[in-house]
């Protein structure tokens, strides 16, 4: 391959290795180790625009070729994707460059150079041809024009409605928001954005966090003063609130059951002004590294990195408990796109049985008199609402939902319905999708 083609190998095999279960996040970090920033940013564009528009891309290839992509090889149908990505969705990228540089992959990894150029060619030659999706079922329309599965499409279609659903779909394939919470051990909001604006970035207040900020551009972010010192947190603003409604007051003893990679932990940290416990329960022992760093960075000094399972820790007596528990991330598709093709109905079933166990467990370790927030970055029922009613008429009769306006900044109120659940939607306030309810146990 030719040296400037590298990020595309990368991109490719990046793909590869999602379709074989690998975490997107992971490998993209570990290209930015061998990469520059523009070639860093080059692959993260063709991988997540890939992975956002995946069926749309198989549909229109398949167009145009005489056997289903999907039954190509996993690498010869991650170079078409890929090829059909650059020439459909990115402008900046001469068609020439798109179809030579698929067929040198086709050459290199692929083995079917001939039928990707061929393809390649075709799809470019054809492209004004090319319209939307007729399906006569509105589920399969809006599962190929959005990319999203199919099952998945029918779920919220049923709970939402067609317009709703459809517009949920679309804001999933929209770029996140990159948004930070400042780190108020060290600087209010207003000196954060004072600091960024003056490294070069160019930063907004975020509509329902008092402590955070939507950062619009930015010469990169680990090569700011802020960053290095420890002025902020990446940190969406629905998870931002999360925290907020814990409420931890300076001294107490709380408990953070599922923490890496300790943004909420430093949050809690900073909402008691450094002074007390906190214990940051993880399972995973290669994620615990990444409390320590964010907590070294930050300055939080009262967090105590813990290797345990949160359905099975025996230590208890806290004031306070965070389970900002495991499950299916239907609410953060838009950040993650890889998940939507990796998850199915039975993950939702799945995570709502180790998030019922880990309730039950953190029940057990809270003092009378504590609180307890139950979270998850979900969109759906089973791993929220159910839940928590579950627990609530089963062993957590002892507990009672606490009205969480009362912790939240004023333009967050209106987010606790009037069950007292707290909900955000990418579709209706532009916050990843989470749930949230905090309970006191009698």
């Amino acid at each position: 391959m030719n040296p400037r083609d590298k990020p595309r190998e990368q991109a490719l095999e990046i793909l590869r290795s999602v379709e074989d279960g690998g975490f997107v996040d992971s490998l993209l970090d570990h290209s930015r180790e061998v990469f520059d920033a523009r070639d860093s940013a080059f692959i993260l564009e063709l991988v997540y625009g890939t992975l956002r528009n995946r069926a749309w891309l198989d549909w229109v290839l398949n167009l145009f070729s005489a056997q289903p992509v999907a039954k190509t090889d996993v690498r010869t149908r991650n170079i078409l994707r890929l090829g059909a990505y650059q020439l459909l969705l990115l402008d900046r990228v001469p068609p020439s460059a798109a179809i030579n540089t698929s067929t040198e992959l086709a050459k290199a990894f692929g083995k079917k150079q001939g039928y990707v150029n061929g393809l390649l060619r075709n799809l470019d030659r054809k492209r004004s041809s090319i319209s939307e999706p007729r399906f006569s079922e509105p589920a399969k329309r809006l599962a190929v024009l959005y990319s999203h599965p199919e099952w998945l499409v029918r779920r919220w279609l049923t709970r939402f409605g067609g317009e709703q659903a459809e517009t949920l779909l679309r804001e999933n394939n929209r770029p996140a928001p990159l948004v930070v919470r400042a780190n108020i051990l060290k600087a209010t909001r207003d000196e954060l954005k004072a600091s960024l604006v003056s490294q070069g970035a160019q930063a907004v207040e975020t509509n329902y966090s008092d402590i955070g900020l939507e950062i619009l551009s930015s010469p990169g972010i680990r090569t700011l003063d802020a960053y290095q010192q420890g002025f902020f947190m990446v940190q969406d603003e629905a998870a931002q609130l999360v925290g907020l409604m814990l409420a931890p007051a300076p001294g107490e003893t709380v408990l953070d059951a599922c923490a890496a990679p300790g943004g909420k932990a430093t949050h809690l940290a900073e909402l008691m002004q450094n002074r007390g416990t906190i214990v940051a329960l993880e399972i995973d022992r290669t994620r615990m590294n990444r409390i320590v760093e964010n907590s070294l960075r930050l300055g939080s000094t009262i967090i105590a990195p813990r290797l345990g399972d949160a359905a099975l820790y025996l230590q208890g007596g806290f004031d306070k408990i965070l389970i900002d528990a495991p499950c299916s991330g239907l609410g953060v598709l838009r950040r993650h796109p890889d998940g939507r093709w990796s998850k199915s109905e039975q993950t939702i079933r799945e995570r709502q049985r180790l998030q019922s166990g880990i309730l039950k467990n953190c029940a057990k370790l809270l003092r009378p008199g504590g609180a307890m927030v139950y979270a998850t970055c979900s969109t759906e029922p089973e791993e929220n609402e159910d839940v928590v009613q579950a627990f609530l008429s089963g062993m957590g009769t002892g507990f009672v939902i606490d009205d969480a306006r009362r912790w939240l900044p004023k333009p967050a109120q209106g987010l606790v319905d009037e069950r007292g659940f707290f909900h955000t939607y990418p579709r209706a306030f532009g916050m990843d999708g989470f749930f949230g309810v905090r309970m006191i146990k009698k």
